[in-house]
């Protein structure tokens, strides 16, 4: 007897791998500007490395992850097509 995967189970493992890429890159982002920027400068009255870091990245990446969302995240059937046969 073999296993059929269900397709929805794919899709949401490579969802899942994309989040982690997308949460890493971020964090890795953030990291590197913190060590980056160092803390004498000062933006908005705040450290220049708290500003850019905890203001302007997250913007940044909220709007990218609007896009990924958008253009690479497909939209899948949270049901069972069975149900859906059935309803019809």
């Amino acid at each position: 007897m073999k296993f059929i995967e269900d397709s929805r189970i794919r899709i949401g493992r490579k969802n899942f791998a994309l989040a982690w890429l997308y949460y890493t890159i971020y964090l890795l982002i953030i990291m590197g500007l913190s060590y980056i920027l160092g803390t004498k400068p000062y933006v908005f009255g705040l450290p220049r490395w708290v500003a850019i870091g905890n203001i302007i990245v997250p913007v940044f990446f909220v709007l990218l992850l609007i896009l990924v969302v958008e253009k690479l995240l497909p939209d899948i059937s949270l049901t069972e097509d069975e149900d859906l046969e059935k309803k019809e």
